[in-house]
């Protein structure tokens, strides 16, 4: 191929990156995928999968392209599907419409999968390419290809913390918010992108919050109305209040909590299961003499919920747990303009017992600035694999 194709190729290929991206946060538990077909160097369809049960994106761009079809190039987000799931696969449609060359990103991750898509539109003449834009491909939907292929979720860790290492102080003072309104809001809508929230009993018990996603653009607002997303609450021992705030915001409650039981907990559980409560009891584990909630039996009960991505708003024990134990795909920092020394600050990390010269390494920097806070995003350099 020349090299004027080529840049076409990256060109609208890119467009069909932008186009996946729409659907961000609504999906689950498919990926997003952006679609374009292109005929003489034009745009004569497009479309992007919108939600789960919906139209998938080839489908939309073909339709809008008609009989322009015949003869022209897809350029695809993900490697077109070859089975039957809610909708037929993308295959037969691509096949019938007479498109001679699909360009794609990437393979589709699902082992099940993966490559039968090409091989099916090469076997009915139609020419294929892929690898393109990969790493932003992945990227995109790096809560799919961790779902897919592991079937445990995204776990994405998010603290807000001062500059000295603080989540807030000892004692709890009001108004002691540390993000601004606007950094308050962005976390919303990483809450939204993601299926569920996540935290610790101690913190529900001392913050009570609502867990849900509250953000003021309105076209977000339409799209989130329409999204179930779940509150998940570790809880080893049923502390929960049944009147908490968690069970007047919208959305489900699961609650995970130790399999022992006396005559009080069990009356816990009736109290909130009856406040619509899903209760999943879990094994302790016992980590430097302390019981703790084995993480991984949580982390794969989420997984049969298909519950795709978890944010995961941790206090330092929960946060010094998921980091020790290598349950983090994605750690996000809020650094906000503070200081509050050692004496009144809750510090994130003092739980976090490393050994001499023992060193977490983290990769993948993204910065975003709101105002005089930054967002910090790294990728943990745990064994983590990325599918080509």
């Amino acid at each position: 191929m020349n090299k004027k194709a080529g840049n076409a190729d990256e060109y609208f290929l890119s467009r069909a990156l932008k186009l996946a991206k729409k659907a961000e946060g609504l999906t689950s538990p498919n990926p997003m995928v952006g679609a374009v077909v292109v005929k003489n160097g034009a745009i004569v369809g497009e479309g992007f999968h919108e939600k789960a049960g919906k139209p998938h994106a080839e489908v939309i761009a073909l339709n809008n392209a008609g009989e322009s079809a015949k003869g022209a190039t897809l350029y695809v987000s993900l490697e077109p599907c070859s089975h039957f799931g809610k909708t037929p696969p993308c295959v037969y449609k691509i096949k019938e419409s007479g498109i001679k060359r699909v360009v794609a990103a990437v393979k589709d991750p699902n082992p099940l999968v993966s490559g039968k898509g090409f091989e099916y539109l090469r076997n009915n003449g139609i020419e294929t390419k892929y690898g393109i834009f990969s790493t932003e491909a992945q990227k995109i939907n790096e809560i799919f290809f961790k779902y897919i292929t592991t079937g445990m979720p995204f776990i994405t860790v998010k603290e807000a913390l001062t500059l000295d290492g603080n989540i807030g102080y000892k004692e709890i003072k009001e108004g002691t918010y540390i993000s601004s309104d606007k950094s308050l809001e962005y976390t919303h809508y990483l809450r939204f992108i993601n299926d569920a929230i996540m935290i610790s009993a101690n913190t529900l018990i001392k913050d009570d919050p609502m867990l849900d996603v509250r953000i003021n653009k309105s076209d977000i607002k339409e799209k989130f109305l329409t999204k179930k997303w779940t509150k998940i609450i570790l809880d080893p021992d049923l502390n929960t209040p049944s009147s908490s705030k968690i069970f007047k915001s919208y959305g489900d409650v699961a609650i995970f909590t130790s399999n022992d039981y006396d005559k009080v907990k069990v009356q816990k559980k009736k109290l909130l299961k009856e406040r619509g409560a899903i209760i999943s009891d879990v094994y302790y584990n016992i980590i430097e003499g302390k019981k703790l909630l084995n993480l991984e039996s949580i982390f794969k009960k989420c997984g049969e919920f298909k519950i795709t991505g978890i944010l995961v708003e941790a206090g330092p024990a929960l946060f010094s747990s998921l980091i020790r134990e290598k349950f983090c795909d994605k750690l996000i920092f809020n650094v906000t303009p503070y200081i509050f020394g050692r004496k009144n600050g809750l510090d994130l990390f003092g739980l976090l017992n490393l050994k001499y010269k023992e060193k977490i390494i983290f990769g993948g920097l993204a910065v975003k600035k709101i105002g005089n806070d930054i967002f910090l995003s790294y990728y943990p350099e745990f064994e983590r694999k990325i599918i080509m």
